[in-house]
């Protein structure tokens, strides 16, 4: 059921129907602001998620990890660097890794172990997202119910 959910999380993030803030800006005809309500610094799209939220950082780092390695110990030396050098291609590997089968010579059984690891680190920052804004929610109403009671 578990392997279930992160193929849903990924399907959803690949095709577009993985709700961020930048979304909620175009369907509110711009009422919403789209900016990350977890760190507030860039606006909120599937990039920033995946690749530069400052908020998600460990969350990404400790599950990002396996897949940098799963690649770099299975390509030819510097194929890590030259491929994956900016946020967009890497974003690209993690949504749908065949664009590089080609150029990574990659086998079918390192193709699935590298979509197994996509699927749950797409999944793993799913959930740290939600749990870091349900934390922001309740802070947010913690400090709300703190001003007006001590405006009194």
């Amino acid at each position: 059921m578990i392997e279930i959910r992160k193929a849903t999380t990924k399907v959803r993030m690949l095709t577009g129907t993985y709700m961020v803030q930048a979304d909620k800006h175009k369907f509110s005809q711009y009422k919403i602001d789209p900016t990350c309500l977890l760190c507030h610094r860039e606006i909120e799209d599937i990039l920033h998620v995946l690749t530069q939220c400052p908020v998600l950082g460990s969350e990404r780092k400790e599950y990002f990890t396996p897949i940098k390695q799963l690649v770099t110990e299975n390509s030819p030396p510097g194929t890590w660097e030259l491929l994956f050098n900016n946020t967009l291609a890497v974003t690209q590997l993690v949504l749908d890794c065949t664009k590089y089968i080609k150029n990574l010579g990659f086998k079918k059984e390192l193709i699935n172990k590298l979509e197994t690891l996509t699927r749950h680190f797409c999944y793993k920052t799913t959930l740290q997202k939600i749990i870091s804004s349900e934390k922001a929610r309740r802070l947010t109403i913690i400090i709300k119910n703190w001003m007006v009671k001590h405006r009194q």
